[in-house]
């Protein structure tokens, strides 16, 4: 068995990573149905990015106020909470920011179809995905124990 296989399987938080995929997968149906009948799907594509936004706003938060205490014993830093540097599996790294760069290239590629449509709003979405990815590497992310010096 080689050394990436086995990774995977001892990888924690696996529905949070499951959820950044099936997001994914939900926004690029809504974003395509918007493009194709922008009439019918563009109040659809308005209320998901609102809702990813404001979930991933949350997720944020929650990511932040765990990084906060976890700080009391491990050097928590910005680029490994926020852009999972150094703080997750390359494996888990490589799927959640693929998650969050295919989502904005997807409401990009949308809203750049539709000009001047409410398909501007899916730029909003992949704020869940970045969110999400925050919040694994508060809960499962590993950082190096904090030094006994004072600062």
């Amino acid at each position: 068995m080689n050394d990436e296989g086995s990774a995977q399987n001892i990888i924690k938080g696996k529905r949070l990573i499951a959820v950044a995929w099936q997001s994914t997968a939900f926004l690029m149906l809504v974003l395509l149905g918007g493009v194709v009948w922008p009439e019918l799907f563009g109040v659809v594509v308005v209320i998901v990015s609102v809702v990813m936004f404001g979930l991933g706003v949350l997720l944020l938060v929650l990511a932040f106020a765990l990084g906060l205490r976890r700080s009391r014993v491990e050097q928590v830093s910005i680029s490994g909470l926020f852009l999972l540097q150094g703080s997750s599996p390359s494996f888990v790294r490589k799927v959640l920011i693929g998650s969050v760069l295919t989502q904005l290239a997807a409401a990009f590629t949308a809203a750049g179809l539709r000009i001047y449509t409410e398909l501007a709003f899916g730029i909003l979405a992949p704020t869940f995905v970045f969110g999400l990815a925050s919040f694994w590497v508060g809960r499962y992310g590993s950082f190096p124990p904090r030094t006994s010096d004072p600062v």
